[in-house]
């Protein structure tokens, strides 16, 4: 039922979810389904990809793991977190998020957000466009009853549309305490 081109740990304290498909394709380096993993990093997540995806999700992840847990290291926070490609199809989120039961989702795009129907209070974020002035994008961190939710004010995969430590301070306005 784990979608293709999703790695991650079944053990998951974070879940990040998207729909836009992979274009990530490196010419020379084949990418591998493989099963979810269990308290180690998913191979996945050292893709070496051409447009830094993966980078710059190990980055968000480990960035983001950081607020409840300070000094976590890089493997550390992976093999704690999943990437999930829902696709066209949304209903995967549920049984995703019963089987894993993630303490923080987050949403990488509008889609992803809009078609999981998710009710949350939410506070936004916006982060500036490094190359157009009084351009922003809008993200949010939020709370359900059963965890910390939000969605991203821009994809990894258009990490030239921000600044990274724009990014950075997003993910580490987290609503998270040591969990």
């Amino acid at each position: 039922m784990w979608p293709p081109n999703s790695p991650g740990s079944i053990n998951a304290w974070l879940l990040l979810v998207t729909t836009k498909p992979p274009r990530w394709r490196d010419p020379f380096v084949q990418w591998r389904e493989l099963p979810l993993t269990f308290g180690s990093p998913h191979e996945g997540f050292f893709y070496p990809d051409p447009i830094g995806f993966w980078a710059e999700v190990r980055r968000w992840i480990t960035s983001l793991l950081g607020v409840a847990e300070p000094g976590v290291a890089t493997s550390q926070a992976l093999a704690v977190s999943a990437l999930m490609h829902v696709g066209d199809d949304p209903s995967r989120l549920g049984p995703a998020l019963a089987l894993l039961q993630p303490h923080v989702v987050l949403f990488l795009d509008e889609v992803a957000w809009d078609a999981a129907a998710i009710q949350a209070q939410t506070t936004p974020f916006a982060i500036p466009d490094p190359h157009r002035p009084k351009v922003v994008y809008q993200g949010w961190w939020g709370t359900t009853d059963r965890r910390v939710v939000g969605k991203s004010p821009q994809h990894p995969a258009a990490h030239q549309l921000y600044g990274a430590h724009d990014m950075v301070r997003f993910l580490r306005a987290a609503p998270l305490t040591h969990q």
